[in-house]
Order: structure tokens, then C-alpha cells, then sequence
């Protein structure tokens, strides 16, 4: 009786037949009455005892198995894809590969320690640049020349101080004394040999004013702040047709009105009064909208695009209607009479059928000839009464998902049959674990023929006498060497079916064809130079022989050289022509040019100014003070939208995800079973159908019962239904139920 082994957590490992053993992991798992089953008992003993103690890992390693990395001295679990250390951080110079989320290392080479959050390396100090000298903040002390210890942070670069911090102002004693600094001020402070570069917010002693002060229509101006001109104009702004007020010359102010009323006033713009109606003689437009009132016309035609009346009074009406019980005429559907009063049943033929796919409430049916099929799944057998050619095509076509294949062949006198048997089936027949093409009756069936041979054979063991030349060989049953030659010779063929050798060279030489028309040779390698061109010293290259070329490159104002830095970072050079950035301790100009009343100004010269309506907000730009209140909630995609607008259609909306597992689950290659392996997700309390907005399914868990080979399959699919959402997670040969996650929106 076979022995079934589960795993910590129930689920079943391996099925053990009698007198057989499992190899499938580090250990040997034993079957009933398995001859010799002491030796493989007592080295599972050891191998546990000693963790597997190697420099290589186990190779087939199960989730939570230990090793003793002897590389290392380290202990180490396996979590699925990865073995990571426990109780100790690795010591390279190199980052472990394959780390777990937690793992530390101590990189040997700069004595940094990091910690791996799952994605990358994260340094956990002491923060280094490795390579040179501490380059890091560090918090120290330093004693003033009063006998006081302030606490300060020194920021350093390659071992030098380049900038201090500090909350207090103090000068630094001499006993303690700093490279380039000397009195502190309460912030940062700046080595004296070095400065500031880029944008710099806030005040400094000379940069935030303008070198030379500029007047702006007699107002003195020097950059610090925006100013505002008032000022008369010579040309007048006039008021004209429907304005009232006087003209505007800029030196007061001048109050404009626009001449509107909502009565029917002659020369008047038409407003409207406080409940948005206004008054008129005889209006003539196109009117768009909701019409109140009686619309008497006595002559001409009038037309609408839409009409809604309760009664309608007069000639007969001509046209369409929106909606009517009956139809005047009754009309044949495919010979079936209907007017409209009442429901009916169509009869179709086939030939007028126009959807492309059938429902699956269709089972039976009596075809007699099928066209080309992308798919076909067969529950049962396949009987052909003549020849059956089974096919693919494509650029990387291939037969998959046929559980079973019995091909037999009958000429009415004898038959020939063979068939696709699985692993299982193989394994009980003492044919083997992996399955095979075989014959009904032993050496009934030949594999090809003398004028119809297969291209090539691929197989990993011939049992069998074989005929023929092998191409090559790693084993022969007749011949363990070529004949003759020394070390180091080389076997070459002289002709079809003739093999030779050929000695060893001179050291050094390389191997030559002279192609179908000589022998290989040995010869001297001849190789192209690589020469040193601008700016790059050293000698050619060859390849044969070591060579160092270097850059031609100095800090110094040296000609045809490349610009490098000294360990300051500085280097010196005649004209620099180049866009500089940042601030200097003086301006000619500002760096960004400001606007005074909308003129843009920069600093390198007088402006000057003409008057505009401070309360105006411009059409393009500007800022309003006060809040804009909208009209009403956005009806096209341009509208501005309201934060009460936003906020209502947010409210609305519930997240609800979770996880669960299938109803059950089945174990078959090629084809999916809808009827178990699926689970339902129902609308949350408050919810119908209707409110579901998005539904995002995915893949929790699955379980394989066999080896994953090609004809293995996956999925996740989900359909809506009317009261629910059905997921369905399979993959083939399963051997547990399979789970999987989702998340649906709903309004």
C-alpha cells in the first residue's frame, strides 16, 4: 500500500509506492518495504544533524529547510526562492546575492553595515564615500575662547571641515583649532576658503539690492520689492456708445457705468432684473431651449425639433411618432404576423444567422461538415472512419492539451496502432516516469521508413542496437579513443567518414582553416591595433601585452590639455565663455526679470510706466484676492468644477477587496472546468449590481500536483453576473483548492 507524505501544513508532498524511494528532496523518503532502506534512514539522520553542512548548497532545497554554509560559518533557511542567513549579517565585500527582506550585510571593504528592505540595500551607517577620508556630518564638541563646550556638527569632505552648524555664536579657542574657520555664527557656517553656489533663499549683506539704484518714473527702485506708479496719461481713455461717465485721463478717479435697464427702454443695453427677466418689444432670433407662453402663427411654416403636448387638436397628424400601442400595419417577421401589442416568438434558420458565436445551451447537434476551427475540446473519443491528419501550423506551432492519443491505423486485413500514454499510466505499465509514444503489441509498429526517414531524433538514452555514423559522441559501446596522436592534438576530418589528428603547435600559435580545400594549420595570431588618439597618452595596443593610457588631463593652465579637478575640486584656466548661475555679491541686472504694472524689468535700465486698473483681473495670468463662487455644477469638459461638486462625487464611492478560496478544484491538463474551481464575490451591504463601477481580480495562491512542464496552464477570468461576480482561478494538475485576491469599486 502506498504511503501518501504531507507536508507541515496537510497538504499532501509525494504518493510512495511500495519498495520504492523519493529523491525529490535533500532527504531520502522511503517507501513500504524499500530493500536496503537502513543506509537511507541513517544518512537522513546525519544530513539533518549537520544542517547539510557544505560549501554548495542543497540543490533541491523545501520551504523552511536549513544549511550550514561552510563558505561562510553561517547558518542559513530557505524561503521559497532564497537562502538567507539567520542570527548574523554576511561579511563581503560584495552584496550577498538573493538576500531575504531583514538580511544585514557588513561590507568589508569600507566598514559599513546595511540592512535589505526587499527592493535594495539600505545603509544603516556610519555613512561613508569609500575611497577617501571621512566624508560625512559629524557630531563633536569644540571649546570656545571663553571655556565653554558647544555642541556643533562638522560637515566633512574627504577628511577636510568644509562647513560647521551650530545654535550659538562663540569663537573657537586655539586649543581646538578648525582649518579655515575662526569666529562662529549661530547656523551654518562656511570653510573661508570655499562658498556658496546656486540659489540661495533669504538675505545676505549685498545680494538682495541692486548695485546701482534705478528710478521708474522718478520712483527709486533697487530690486528689494515690487512697486505700483500711479500716473496721468497724455492719451484719454473716452467713454463711448452705452458708457456713462467722463473721460478718464488717468489723474482721478473716474466712475464708468454701462447704460442698461431690464424695462423696455429705447437706446438702453438689455440686464436683467433681480429675477432674471427683462422686457421688450418685438424679438426676432432662433430660440434654443424652454419656451413659455402661446405661439400663434398665421401664415409660413414652423418647425421643432422636439414636441410634447398633452392633447393635439386639428388636422391629422403626418410623420413619426415618439412612442405608439399598435402599429397601423401589421408587420411578417420571418412569417410570423406582429403589430406591436404583443410579444412574439421568431423561428430562425441557420443560413441567417449573423452572431459569431454560439450559447453554451446548445449540445447536440447533427453537422455533417465543419469549416476551419481556432478551437476544439473533446470530452470523449474521436472516431474517424478513413484518415485523420492531425496538424498545426504557425512559426512556433506545436500539439498541446491531448490527454489521451490512440492513432490506429486499419486496412480492412491487419492494424497498426499506437498511442500517448501519461506518466501515471507509464509508471504502473514498468514503462518509466515520464510517459511515452508506444506501440499496442511490442515491435509491431516501426518508426519511420527507408525512403520516409524522421529529420532528426532527440532523446537523452537509446536502449537498443543502433546503426549508423553519429555525428557525435560523449560514449561508445566499440571505441573509447581516435587512434594514434599525442597531447594536445586535435581530431579533424580529411574526408567524409576519415577522422585524422592533428599535433599540437608552437605555445602561443592559434588555430587556422584554410576551408574545404586544405587542412587546419597552426599560425601566428595577427591582430588589429588600437592607437592612442587625442588627448590620450600611452602606447598602441595590440592585444598581445599589457598596456596602461591615461587622459591628458591637469588642473593646471596647461594648453591641449583636458580640464581636471585638483583635490580642491578647483583648476585654473585663461577665458572661461560659459552661462554662469547663481548669485553674486552685486548685480548689474536681475537674474529674473520682474513686472511693474505688466512691464518687465530687469534692472539695466529705466522703465517707464503707464497706468492700469488695479482691480482688473487679466484674462491670461493674474490672482484673485477674493473667492470665485460658480453658477452651477459643470456640464461639459472645459467647466470649472466646485469643491462641493468634487467632494459629492467622491463621497459616493465604497472600496471593497478581500481574498478568498475556490468552492473546490480539479486535476486535468488542456481544458478548464468552470463548475469548481471558482469563488463568487457579492455586492457589498447597501450595494446592487448597478453600483459596481471597476473589478480587478488576481492570482493569490495556487498549488501544482506534477512537474510544471509545456503542457501546463494558468488563469484568473471573472464574469458579471446579475447578483454577483464570479472568479475563477485554476491551473492544471492541481492538488489543492487555489485562492485568489480582488478589488471592486462601487458607487
Amino acid at each position: 500500500m502506498a504511503y501518501v507524505i504531507n507536508k507541515s501544513d496537510g497538504t499532501a508532498f509525494v504518493t510512495l509506492e511500495d519498495a520504492t524511494v523519493d529523491n525529490s528532496t535533500s532527504i531520502t523518503l522511503v517507501g513500504r518495504n524499500y530493500v536496503g532502506y537502513g543506509e537511507a534512514q541513517n544518512e537522513n539522520f546525519l544530513f539533518l544533524l549537520e544542517n547539510f553542512a557544505h560549501e554548495i548548497a542543497p540543490v533541491k532545497p523545501i520551504i523552511g529547510q536549513l544549511w550550514y554554509d561552510k563558505t561562510l560559518s553561517v547558518i542559513k533557511v530557505y524561503d521559497g526562492t532564497n537562502w538567507v542567513a539567520l542570527g548574523a549579517a554576511t561579511y563581503s565585500a560584495d552584496a550577498p546575492s538573493n538576500p531575504g527582506t531583514g538580511s544585514f550585510w557588513f561590507k568589508s571593504s569600507s566598514n559599513v553595515l546595511y540592512t535589505y528592505n526587499g527592493t535594495d540595500w539600505v545603509l544603516v551607517g556610519p555613512e561613508t564615500a569609500e575611497g577617501f577620508a571621512t566624508t560625512r556630518a559629524v557630531s563633536t564638541t569644540l571649546f570656545s575662547s571663553t571655556g565653554i563646550n558647544h555642541a556643533v556638527i562638522q560637515l566633512t569632505v574627504d577628511g577636510t571641515v568644509v562647513g560647521i552648524i551650530s545654535n550659538a555664536t562663540f569663537t573657537i579657542n586655539s586649543s581646538n583649532p578648525v582649518a579655515g574657520f575662526s569666529d562662529l555664527e549661530a547656523g551654518l557656517n562656511i570653510s573661508s576658503g570655499m562658498f556658496l553656489n546656486g540659489n540661495v533663499k533669504g538675505n545676505s549683506s549685498t545680494a538682495t539690492v541692486l548695485e546701482n539704484l534705478r528710478t521708474i518714473n522718478g520712483v527709486g527702485f533697487n530690486g528689494s520689492q515690487d512697486i505700483t506708479i500711479k500716473a496721468s496719461t497724455t492719451n484719454k481713455l473716452e467713454s463711448g456708445d452705452y458708457i456713462t461717465g467722463s473721460d478718464f485721463d488717468g489723474s482721478s478717479n473716474t466712475v464708468w457705468s454701462v447704460n442698461a435697464s431690464s424695462n423696455n427702454g429705447i437706446g438702453t443695453i438689455v440686464a436683467r432684473d433681480s429675477g432674471g427677466d427683462f422686457a421688450a418689444g418685438t424679438i426676432t432670433a432662433d430660440l434654443i431651449g424652454d419656451v413659455t407662453g402661446n405661439v400663434t402663427a398665421t401664415s409660413g411654416t414652423s418647425r421643432f425639433n422636439t414636441v410634447e403636448a398633452n392633447t393635439f387638436i386639428g388636422q391629422q397628424l403626418t410623420g413619426n411618432a415618439f412612442s405608439s400601442t399598435k402599429l397601423r400595419t401589421p408587420r411578417n417577421i420571418n412569417g410570423v404576423a406582429f403589430d406591436g401589442t404583443a410579444d412574439i416568438t421568431v423561428t430562425a434558420s441557420a443560413r441567417t444567422l449573423t452572431d459569431t458565436a454560439l450559447p453554451n445551451t446548445v449540445v447536440n447537434s447533427n453537422l455533417s461538415t465543419v469549416g476551419t476551427l481556432t478551437s476544439l475540446s473533446v470530452l470523449g473519443n474521436i472516431t474517424v472512419n478513413s484518415n485523420l491528419t492531425v496538424s498545426s501550423s504557425g512559426t512556433q506551432s506545436e500539439l498541446t492539451g491531448i490527454r489521451n492519443l490512440i492513432l490506429t491505423a486499419d486496412d480492412g486485413t491487419d492494424t497498426a496502432s499506437a498511442r500517448v500514454i501519461a506518466p501515471d499510466v507509464s509508471v504502473l505499465a514498468g514503462t518509466g516516469a515520464n510517459g511515452g509514444l508506444v506501440p499496442s503489441t511490442d515491435g509491431d509498429v516501426d518508426l519511420g521508413k527507408t525512403n520516409l526517414k524522421w529529420d532528426n531524433v532527440h532523446g537523452n538514452l537509446f536502449v537498443g542496437d543502433l546503426q549508423g555514423n553519429a555525428d557525435t559522441a560523449t560514449l561508445a559501446t566499440t571505441a573509447t579513443n581516435i587512434a594514434g596522436g599525442a597531447r594536445g592534438s586535435i581530431p579533424y576530418q580529411t574526408a567524409a567518414g576519415t577522422t585524422a589528428l592533428l599535433p599540437a603547435g608552437t605555445p602561443g600559435q592559434v588555430l587556422q582553416t584554410r576551408g574545404t580545400s586544405g587542412d587546419p594549420v597552426w599560425g601566428s595570431a595577427a591582430f588589429a591595433t588600437l592607437e592612442p588618439g587625442a588627448y590620450i597618452t600611452g602606447e598602441i595596443y595590440k592585444g598581445d601585452q599589457y598596456r596602461s593610457w591615461s587622459v591628458d588631463a591637469t588642473p593646471a593652465d596647461v594648453g591641449a590639455t583636458v580640464v581636471a579637478r585638483d583635490t580642491a575640486g578647483d583648476f585654473s584656466a585663461g577665458t572661461i565663455t560659459a552661462s554662469l548661475s547663481g548669485n553674486a555679491d552685486t548685480a548689474t541686472r536681475l537674474q529674473t526679470a520682474r513686472t511693474i504694472n505688466g512691464v518687465s524689468f530687469d534692472g539695466t535700465g529705466n522703465i517707464t510706466i503707464t497706468a492700469t486698473d488695479p482691480n482688473k483681473v487679466p484674462l491670461s495670468g493674474g490672482t484673485m484676492t477674493g473667492r470665485l463662487t460658480l453658477s452651477a455644477n459643470p456640464t461639459t469638459n472645459l467647466h470649472a468644477a466646485t469643491k462641493q461638486y468634487v467632494d459629492s462625487q467622491i463621497l459616493g464611492i465604497t472600496v471593497y477587496y478581500g481574498s478568498a478560496n475556490t468552492v473546490g478544484y480539479t486535476n486535468q491538463v488542456g481544458s478548464w472546468n468552470n463548475g469548481s474551481n471558482y469563488f463568487d464575490v457579492f455586492p457589498p451591504s447597501g450595494k446592487t449590481m448597478s453600483d459596481l463601477v471597476g473589478f480587478i481580480p488576481s492570482i493569490r495562491r495556487v498549488y501544482y500536483a506534477g512537474g510544471v512542464d509545456g503542457n501546463d496552464q494558468i488563469r484568473c477570468e471573472y464574469e458579471i453576473r446579475s447578483d454577483r461576480v464570479r472568479v475563477w482561478v485554476q491551473n492544471s494538475e492541481q492538488r489543492a483548492k487555489p485562492s485568489g485576491n480582488f478589488l471592486s469599486i462601487w458607487n
